[in-house]
């Protein structure tokens, strides 16, 4: 099988490829040998940009539904 029937065949969240590693405080680029976020220079855990994506989704539509909650 060459690379391209490979790619075809992959599923990008389970296998690697099609994500990148990002710092979960800010969701920026992370110096992935020491865990270092390069944005506020803290230690910070690694999380796939999907995830950290869905997790701002959240809490967004949360903070969203509370503010409706406080306007009745």
């Amino acid at each position: 099988m060459n690379n391209y029937d490979n790619w075809k065949l992959s599923n990008p969240i389970d296998d690697g490829n099609g994500y990148n590693l990002i710092s979960n405080c800010c969701g920026s680029s992370l110096d992935e040998s020491e865990q270092i976020c390069l944005e506020c220079l803290e230690g910070c855990e690694p999380i796939e940009d999907y995830e950290y994506k869905a997790i701002q989704k959240e809490n967004y539509l949360e903070s969203r539904e509370d503010a409706e909650r406080e306007e009745r």
